[in-house]
């Protein structure tokens, strides 16, 4: 009876000692703190917490950035005629993924190029005309500077000077003759007295004419000045017209080219924001219109989550006890549900506060770790477990 007691009660003692483990087999290990919504139930595929100074916390993969909707830019509207992709495809960077109908888009492109050649054309010909006039005006300065000299050369005091001597001396000798003749009247009767007659007649009719030539010299000394300021004139004239050249193309001429040059790159970059493409890497979260509708100016055509950076592991809820030993650069591995037999090497990105959300006891922290490059196929969403060496 004493060996049938002893051996129900060592029966009992292992049947508690198999409840004790199975109990703590389903218990999450220190610092791990489960996602929201996640079960208490074990995880087979995750692998168990590794020996040492090392911080765990079930997470998933994210972006570094929101979703971001796409549709065309440039203000351009119209009739989409193509989508390229569809929900859950990889893009990379400049990636098609969208046609809009651009008929009138590249009517206004090819107009604005017509403009804009047509402009250069008039810019052309007015240079080509500028510069036949800049020499035209060249030389018309330098006839009408020749022309200036020589009507310099030509007014000259000389010729009125000698009309004058010459009138002075006809007075003096028509006073001479006069004086003559009438001393010959009252002392030379006769023969005498005619002949000193007819010699002041001649010293009259001398004295007429060096009058005329004198006064045909004044005309001409007054021909010659007016000549003269003429002349001047017309170089001054010569010398405006050729400043005002020398100022270049008339102004209207560039404006008009570079308006159109304006006018076309704007047309061309409508034209460019006719083809939707991808500004990054990035999978295709939604397609948000169909093909042969019409979307409006900046109306979203594809949503997408960038990638270009890579994916971050991110994991929350963590407690501030075990925060206290994260630190940015510490390294981290990262196993995934989906590839239970590979370690992602990665890095501590950075540990973020959950400010706003309620909190019982204490404070709870986001870690994002940085993954190093992989051939996986890495998608956000995908769950795991970080383990965080703290030392």
């Amino acid at each position: 009876m004493k060996t049938i007691r002893w051996i129900g009660i060592l029966l009992l003692i292992a049947v508690i000692a198999l409840a004790g483990c199975d109990a703590r087999r389903g218990e999450r290990p220190a610092g791990i703190v489960a996602p929201p919504g996640a079960s208490d139930a074990p995880q087979p595929t995750l692998p168990p917490a590794p020996a040492g100074k090392t911080v765990v916390g079930d997470g998933q993969l994210e972006s570094p950035y929101p979703s971001l909707p796409l549709g065309f830019g440039g203000g351009v509207s119209g009739q989409v005629l193509t989508i390229t992709v569809k929900a859950g495809d990889t893009v990379q960077t400049g990636d098609l993924l969208a046609l809009l109908d651009d008929t009138e888009l590249q009517r206004a492109a090819d107009d604005a190029q017509t403009a804009l050649k047509r402009a250069i054309v008039d810019r052309e010909r007015a240079l080509q005309q500028w510069e036949r006039d800049m020499a035209d005006a060249e030389q018309t300065l330098a006839d009408a500077q020749r022309a200036l000299t020589s009507a310099r050369l030509e007014l000259s005091d000389t010729s009125l000077e000698e009309a004058r001597i010459q009138l002075e001396q006809a007075r003096q000798a028509e006073v001479n003759a006069k004086r003559d003749y009438e001393n010959a009247v009252a002392w030379y009767p006769g023969p005498i007295q005619d002949i000193q007659y007819d010699a002041w007649q001649r010293a009259i009719r001398n004295r007429e004419m060096a009058e005329m030539r004198l006064a045909d010299a004044e005309d001409a000394q007054s021909a010659d000045a007016l000549n003269l300021e003429t002349r001047e004139d017309n170089v001054a004239q010569a010398e405006r017209k050729l400043t005002a050249l020398a100022d270049g193309l008339e102004p209207s001429y560039e404006r008009a080219v570079e308006e159109a040059e304006s006018e076309s790159v704007k047309a061309q970059e409508a034209l460019e924001h006719a083809r939707l493409v991808a500004p990054w890497a990035a999978i295709a979260l939604s397609v948000d219109v169909a093909p042969q509708a019409d979307v409006g100016a900046g109306a979203p055509v594809v949503t997408l989550l960038n990638v270009e950076e890579g994916l971050r592991f991110v994991a929350q809820n963590l407690s501030e006890q075990h925060i206290a030993a994260v630190y940015p650069g510490q390294r981290a591995i990262v196993t995934l549900r989906t590839f239970p037999e590979t370690e992602l090497e990665g890095t501590v990105e950075a540990v973020v506060p959950q400010v706003g959300e309620a909190v019982e006891a204490e404070a709870r922290f986001t870690v994002r770790v940085r993954l190093a490059p992989s051939d996986l196929r890495l998608l956000p969403g995908l769950t795991g477990r970080v383990e965080i060496f703290t030392e």
